[in-house]
C-alpha cells in the first residue's frame, strides 16, 4: 500500500491555534484541519510545511517543534500525517484553498467539525502542552 507523508501545522498566535475550513471543491470539504500538505522528493517536513503555508495560506511560518506522527489509513494508501508547531508567521493571511480560519483555545479546538486524521494531532498537541 502506497504511504504518502503530509504535514500540519498547528500554528500558535495569542495562547490560540488556527483551524482552517475546507472549502467546497476537495477531499473532505467543510471540514476543519491544521493546514498543510504533502511532504515532495528532496524536502525535509520543516521545508514541506514552509512552502505548503506559503502556498495555502501566503504566510511564511517558522516551524518550531515537531508534536507528533499519525498514520491514518484509506481504501487505497497510508497517510502518515506529521503535526508540527508553528509559533509564528510573517505576512497576512490570505485564504486559497479554505472558505474560513478561525482562532480558538486549544481545548475548544475539539468542537469543531474536525478531519479524522486531524483529531489525534490535537490530543497530541493539548498532552504536550499540558506537560
Amino acid at each position: 500500500m502506497k504511504v504518502i507523508d503530509v504535514v500540519a501545522a498547528i500554528i500558535e498566535q495569542d495562547g490560540n491555534i488556527l483551524l482552517a475550513r475546507r472549502d467546497a471543491s476537495g477531499d473532505q470539504a467543510g471540514l476543519w484541519e491544521f493546514p498543510g500538505g504533502k511532504v515532495e522528493d528532496g524536502e525535509s517536513q520543516p521545508q514541506a510545511l514552509i512552502r505548503e503555508l506559503q502556498e495555502e495560506l501566503g504566510i511564511t511560518a517558522q516551524v518550531e517543534e515537531w508534536i507528533t506522527s499519525h498514520d491514518f489509513q484509506q481504501p487505497t494508501r497510508i497517510i502518515r500525517l506529521h503535526a508540527w508547531r508553528v509559533s509564528g508567521f510573517t505576512d497576512s493571511i490570505t485564504l486559497r484553498c479554505h472558505s474560513e480560519i478561525v482562532w480558538t483555545l486549544p481545548h475548544e479546538a475539539g468542537e469543531y467539525d474536525l478531519a479524522p486524521a486531524d483529531v489525534p494531532l490535537l490530543a497530541a498537541y493539548c498532552q504536550k502542552r499540558a506537560r
